[in-house]
């Protein structure tokens, strides 16, 4: 598919189904596959976001752009200042949301190249499905995330 194809829709199935396919890896001791998609997941979710700000017929500035071209959770999620400072909020509000950001932020998609092991692979996959305290407005309360 074209990347001029995707779309925030997109983008949110996308992430929904890559979390599915952690979750099936994972149960079937698939431990990198199940890391990688899970990380993917957050991706599409976090893309699905900063697609929101490109608007239908306005040219979008080139560094944003440019920006978004990344495999960088923490750098994706800092492109969009609200959705950032959302999490800094709900972060102090939910220490078990803090704890899952920083497990989920260090995911590296170059990890697929080596093997993870069954605790890395679950605790991204937990940190990325957890219900929290707060739901983190931005990316999980408007559907623009995983479950």
């Amino acid at each position: 598919m074209p990347i001029a194809k995707l779309n925030r829709d997109i983008l949110r199935s996308l992430a929904n189904a890559r979390i599915e396919e952690a979750r099936i890896l994972l149960d079937n001791g698939q431990w990198t596959g199940s890391y990688y998609m899970a990380g993917l997941g957050v991706e599409c979710a976090l893309k699905s976001c900063l697609a929101a700000a490109v608007k239908e017929h306005d040219f979008p500035d080139k560094d944003f752009v440019n920006a978004m071209y990344v495999h960088n959770l923490e750098r994706l999620l800092r492109l969009n200042g609200g959705l950032w400072n959302s999490l800094q909020t709900d972060m102090k509000a939910d220490a078990k949301l803090e704890i899952n950001w920083n497990t989920v932020k260090d995911w590296d998609d170059s990890r697929r190249y080596i093997i993870v092991e069954e605790l890395e692979a679950r605790g991204l996959y937990d940190a990325t499905t957890e219900p929290t305290r707060v739901s983190w407005s931005g990316l999980r309360g408007n559907g623009d995330a995983v479950r």
